[in-house]
């Protein structure tokens, strides 16, 4: 499933961004972490909850008498028992589909007062033709050109009035446009929504002036950063040989300048139809109500076709047995990076259950300063300042494990290569029960402090149903978590790590 984590420095070669563009709307980056389940700054945060609480136990612990250590050992096993017993309830996801192939899914929770919703289209960098890369961001800018029934100022000024937050992101595999509002604007939304849905613009002057919005955006997000330019852009041509996942989500210059109203226009009446979207809402709705309002503006949209979303699939990566290399170093890069990269055969990740073991996986060896990495290559060996992994599951093809590390000065890239080489050679020998039921509460916590952000819980929700995951997985997502057994982690990690299976690794550093 997808975890909304922390916004990393973006230096860091780990993670594909969500980019929030349009120039009318208050715009940011997040990062997505495509096979995780909910935001890692809530996961840290209760980490570090937990780190505080067990620093004080320990320090209450050392003036006790053996008496009393014993009797709050009991106390902590009794409350280990109480947690095993605890029931935690499903996520309330329901979902309803009208007669034009529009999804309708609600996550209800009366006590907000308040609606958000995402108009969600199943379309997104994979789907891009190779000679008009970026165009599905291009289309994102475009929804805010205006209408055939609303000129760009006027629909820029009813999404100012009529919600506390607005905003767009285009992914590898979806496009989603987001309100935040009051339950009684809805009906105003849903409107202009569903206009943007049947009746775009494209105005040519409105085309020429976000052209240029978006080859600024490239040269701030790529031109500007080493890193991006030099080596992002060729590592994902290496793990994506033919697949369209290698092309970069904001485009090439050339073909941004190139693209022209009739491409725009032809990738919008593809994509950009009832059957081949879904409008998700989460607060205080009812599936009822909601499906209701999405009949009133959306009901009477005929659909424009059949959509077929065309892939390209890769071989196979563990089969070829091949790492690549890369170095680059330049002034502008002020710490000594090394990114290790593993496959993920689409067979290894293809169900919710088994993009969860890999995710318990991650916890366990490479997520928070408590992992197996850390604790080893940070706080023993002393060799390197940090170290932290990023989970990368796509719609329709294979997907990666990269393990980024910085280094500390004076210590050799081969020195940490060997040390971090002779630990994930031997993950197997790590993994145990404890470490094991340790992550799956981490999860299943951090899934229930997602539940109190209903921004964090649409976008997951979004997200995920991009991935194909369904409604049935996301309401069942905390007992797929504690169903999860430990053999079962086991045998993927035997099939993740192996030097076969190593497809990168990427050392950046200054130019000295």
């Amino acid at each position: 499933m997808i975890k909304l984590t922390h916004i990393p420095s973006p230096r860091k070669f780990v993670g594909s961004s969500i980019r929030c563009s349009n120039a009318h709307v208050p715009s940011s980056t997040l990062r997505f972490c495509a096979p995780c389940l909910l935001p890692s700054i809530l996961l840290m945060t209760g980490y570090t909850i937990r780190c505080v609480i067990a620093s004080l136990a320990l320090i209450s612990a050392s003036f006790a008498e053996k008496e009393v250590s014993k009797s709050a050992d009991d106390s902590k096993d009794s409350a280990q028992a109480q947690e095993e017993q605890r029931v935690r309830p499903p996520i309330d996801v329901q979902e309803e589909v009208l007669e034009n192939g529009l999804r309708v899914v609600v996550i209800n929770d009366k006590c907000r007062g308040a609606v958000v919703f995402g108009v969600l289209y199943f379309v997104g960098f994979g789907d891009e033709p190779r000679n008009v890369v970026g165009i599905s961001h291009f289309v994102e800018h475009m929804m805010f050109g205006g209408t055939k029934n609303l000129s760009s100022a006027e629909l820029k000024s009813l999404l100012e009035k009529y919600n506390a937050s607005t905003n767009a992101f285009t992914t590898l595999d979806i496009t989603c446009y987001t309100h935040y509002c009051r339950k009684e604007f809805l009906d105003i939304n849903l409107k202009i929504e569903a206009d943007r849905m049947q009746n775009l613009l494209f105005d040519e002057d409105y085309i020429n002036r976000e052209r240029e919005v978006i080859i600024e955006e490239r040269k701030m997000r790529v031109e500007s950063d080493p890193r991006q330019k030099y080596m992002v852009e060729a590592a994902f041509k290496i793990l994506y040989l033919y697949s369209t996942y290698s092309y970069p989500g904001i485009g090439y210059v050339d073909q941004i300048r190139a693209c022209d109203r009739q491409a725009l226009l032809t990738h919008y009446n593809k994509f950009y139809t009832p059957n081949n979207a879904a409008i998700v809402f989460v607060g205080d709705i009812t599936l009822k109500e909601a499906a209701k309002l999405a009949k009133q503006y959306f009901g009477g949209i005929q659909k424009k076709g059949e959509v077929k979303r065309e892939r390209i699939i890769d071989p196979k990566q563990s089969e070829l047995g091949l790492t690549y290399t890369m170095e680059h170093a330049s002034k502008q890069i002020r710490m000594h990076d090394l990114d290790t990269i593993y496959n993920l055969d689409r067979e290894w990740i293809d169900t919710a259950r088994k993009a969860i073991i890999v995710e318990i996986i991650q916890n366990i060896l490479s997520r928070g300063e408590d992992s197996i990495l850390s604790q080893n290559m940070v706080d023993k060996k002393e060799l390197v300042y940090a170290i932290d992994s990023y989970l990368d599951i796509r719609a329709f093809d294979k997907g990666r494990y990269s393990i980024s590390a910085i280094m500390r000065e004076g210590k050799g890239v081969k020195v940490v290569k060997k040390e971090l080489a002779a630990l994930l050679d031997n993950v197997l020998k790590l993994l145990t029960p404890e470490l094991f039921e340790r992550a799956k509460k981490k999860i299943l916590d951090g899934i229930e402090m997602m539940e109190d952000d209903p921004q964090n819980v649409m976008q997951w929700c979004a997200l995920n149903l991009g991935l194909g995951y369904s409604v049935a997985d996301l309401r069942n997502i905390k007992e797929l978590v504690t169903s999860i057994k430990f053999e079962e982690i086991k045998a993927i990690a035997k099939k993740i790590f192996t030097k076969k299976n190593r497809i990168m690794q990427i050392y950046s550093h200054p130019d000295s």
